[in-house]
């Protein structure tokens, strides 16, 4: 429960626009791009151009920067 809290945390402190390649909600990978705000539980992030929102308190890991970049480095 304390990591949740933690991470919570966290989000709330992230400025808007700072990149986030990846989010885990649940366990699950979800790509995005750009943490863009966070307000009442819900975490909204840059999706392909669209805004996705995530309950705040499912998400149990974040991956910071861009995943693109992280991507063409594997291909290398």
């Amino acid at each position: 429960m304390a990591k949740r809290n933690n991470l919570k945390r966290l989000i709330k402190k992230l400025p808007p626009g700072y990149a986030v390649g990846r989010i885990l909600v649940n366990g699950a990978t979800e790509e995005t791009t750009l943490f863009v705000n966070e307000k009442d539980g819900l975490a909204y992030f840059n999706v392909d151009g669209q805004v996705g929102a995530y309950e705040a308190k499912k998400i149990n890991g974040m991956v910071f920067g861009a995943a693109e970049a992280a991507e063409e480095e594997e291909e290398e």
